[in-house]
């Protein structure tokens, strides 16, 4: 199967970075294998737009790519080959035997809490389809209209987001689409890219010379955070960015330590990427690249490296995004789009500085508890802080009006509540701990990261997500200081409790739980929530009571309460024989959804009577044999001069047929 050449160009890619950079160098295996990564990465980013800029986005194009990538590194290896005499099986009896070394490091332990953990969320992410309501509405769905055109340029959409966020996360899944023809390793990249996140991790551990104790602190503390595990098993971009995020400060301080050129490289390739992911990588990468920028410049022998290093970052960042940017720019005159703009703080005043940090702060302090008076006195003192510094906690233009979380199984509103506990006391355990100066400067960059998201993004109800980049920045910080005030017992006590903390989000998912959740909330919660007076209602929340996914359809899944409904859709549109369907969406519709159970040869899907910007690509020949509309548009609906009748309505969803099928399906 053509899948299979991404896994070997990243093996032959691995085999030669050792052998080219890394053979005699400590960590061989894992540097060799970020490397690689990264410059599988570089290559989808450039040949998906190479490809595109001839309308050859399609199965054999990309095939083709893939075949060319791999015969390229093939004869590379061969000419290392010849150079270094160095065997292939060799190379992979030196990466058991450091494996091995690395992993006795770690201890029982911790291997057991990585290895359950990220088994869990492997079965889950290769079980279940793509359901999370991003993904559904703009992460994936422009993949359906990228392969029906042959190329990435904008399309008409209802749905901003999926022509103006940043695309390079959906790349990576139009390859393993076309080389798989399915979604089953979509939620594969995430997963992944939290493997590489934790190999920066014990990288940067090592780099500020750190005990067993203070990697497998790191690490167990990076693996369990809740948000972090319920991520890796979905197609969100949040572990995507925070790759490149930790490898972008990896690669600063690899660089002010070593003066490696490559360093220097791979941090260029790493920024790029990452522009090209999230616009959030801007605000946590923004204190690691000045702080580098004025570690050379204030160093004579550097200045000159540091003029390439600007220059070569300059060529690369616009190299890569450019042609993005340039096609959102023409479309909504800015090259970021406009939806965002409602994420952004509006205050000019250190006290709204003061509110934003508090309230993202805050929003991960929340919890259950007997009468909900646990959050109510947190609530408190937020409003307390709010008072002091003359700001109502609701002011408009500070965000969304702050709500405590008390315990959320969803990806998208989890929050982390005993990591930023362990955060915010290690901020006075680390005046105490005598731990390296360039640890230091990492924990100060670290913080200063988290400071500016905060200077530019208001606080959201499901903010949690985006702080991910922070949290695992923190995570080597919070290893070394901790190992450093914890005996041996209490690191073990510690690690435990983030292991059982963890596993409920690995096991019960509202999305796609590999538990029922229909068991625990109907058997096992009513039991806690009286015995406790918790007073949480559960009854009205949709899609929380959900069959396990080793039990439950693709199509259930992705739909949950509205699959009865979007089962008779789908019986209907089919009953028409409609090639053409047209979608009347709005902006937070489950457009992959729809595209999900409507797949089938020959027929073909555009978005119609558009309300944005991108109205002006729309095609003014389609002419669609049914559209399915989330706008009520009354009895009879024109497009493109012809009429459409309603015939088909749901809760929120109706279909509209041309006179034709009027003539002849029942009322």
């Amino acid at each position: 199967m053509m899948i299979f050449l991404i896994p070997l160009a990243i093996w032959l890619s691995t085999v030669n970075c050792y052998l080219a950079f890394y053979k005699d160098a400590l960590q061989s295996f894992r540097r060799s294998l970020l490397t690689a990564a990264t410059g599988i990465f570089f290559f989808i980013a450039a040949a998906t737009e190479l490809l595109s800029a001839v309308n050859l986005i399609n199965t054999v194009s990309v095939s083709s790519a893939w075949i060319i990538l791999n015969v390229f590194l093939i004869f590379w290896y061969q000419n290392l080959k010849s150079r270094q005499e160095g065997e292939i099986w060799q190379t992979a009896r030196s990466w058991v035997l450091s494996s091995r070394a690395f992993l006795k490091n770690l201890g029982a332990l911790t291997q057991g809490i990585l290895f359950t953990l990220s088994g869990i969320t492997f079965l889950v992410a290769v079980i279940a389809p793509p359901n999370n309501m991003d993904a559904l509405s703009y992460h994936l769905s422009r993949l359906g209209y990228w392969i029906q055109n042959g190329n990435v340029e904008h399309y008409a959409s209802h749905i901003e987001r999926a022509i103006s966020f940043s695309p390079f996360s959906e790349y990576i899944h139009l390859h393993t689409f076309l080389l798989l023809g399915n979604e089953r390793v979509f939620q594969l990249v995430q997963w992944l890219c939290l493997a590489g996140i934790l190999a920066y991790i014990s990288l940067l551990v090592e780099l500020f010379s750190g005990t067993r104790s203070a990697m497998r602190i790191a690490l167990c503390f990076a693996a369990t955070l809740p948000i972090v595990v319920l991520e890796s098993m979905t197609t969100q971009n949040d572990l995507v960015v925070a790759f490149f995020i930790l490898a972008s400060a990896f690669y600063v301080f690899d660089y002010a330590k070593n003066r490696s050129r490559s360093a220097l490289i791979l941090l260029v390739l790493s920024v790029s990427l990452g522009m090209m992911t999230k616009g959030t990588f801007v605000f946590y990468a923004l204190p690691f690249g000045l702080y580098l920028f004025f570690f050379m410049f204030f160093r004579q022998d550097l200045r000159k490296s540091l003029a390439y290093a600007v220059a070569y970052l300059t060529l690369g960042v616009l190299w890569i995004n450019m042609p993005f940017w340039l096609r959102t720019y023409e479309l909504f005159q800015t090259p970021i789009g406009t939806v965002t703009n409602g994420n952004k703080n509006d205050f000019g005043n250190p006290a709204g500085f003061i509110s934003s940090v508090s309230k993202h702060t805050f929003l991960h302090l929340g919890f259950i508890s007997p009468q909900n008076r646990y959050n109510a006195f947190m609530e408190a003192q937020l409003k307390s802080i709010h008072e002091a510094v003359g700001v109502p906690l609701h002011e408009s233009g500070y965000g969304m009006d702050f709500k405590m979380n008390k315990l959320n199984f969803n990806e998208d509103f989890a929050h982390n509540f005993i990591g930023m506990l362990l955060i915010l006391l290690s901020l006075p355990l680390l005046l105490l701990t005598n731990i390296s100066r360039n640890a230091r400067w990492y924990a100060g960059l670290a913080f200063a990261s988290f400071l500016v998201f905060c200077l530019f993004i208001s606080y959201q109800v499901y903010g949690s997500r985006l702080h991910i980049p922070f949290f695992l920045l923190i995570s080597p910080v919070i290893g070394l200081v901790y190992s450093s005030v914890l005996k041996f017992v209490l690191t073990r006590f510690l690690l435990i409790i983030l292991w059982i903390c963890a596993l409920p989000f690995a096991l019960l998912s509202v999305t796609h739980p590999l538990l029922s959740t229909r068991w625990f909330f109907e058997k096992i919660f009513p039991v806690i929530n009286s015995g406790f007076h918790l007073n949480i209602n559960t009854d009205n929340l949709l899609n929380l009571k959900q069959e396990s996914i080793l039990y439950s359809s693709p199509e259930k899944i992705i739909w949950g309460d509205n699959w009865i409904e979007i089962q008779s859709l789908k019986y209907f549109v089919d009953s028409l024989q409609a090639r053409k369907i047209g979608f009347d969406f709005t902006e937070a519709s489950l457009d992959y959804g729809y595209q999900y159970i409507l797949r089938a040869p020959e027929r073909h899907f555009e978005h119609i009577a558009v309300r944005n910007a991108s109205s002006k690509l729309e095609n003014p020949a389609f002419v669609p044999d049914c559209i399915i509309s989330e706008h009520d548009e009354g009895s009879v609906f024109s497009y493109h001069g012809k009429i459409y009748f309603k015939k088909w309505s749901g809760t929120f969803r109706w279909i509209y047929v041309p006179e034709k099928y009027n003539q002849t399906l029942p009322k």
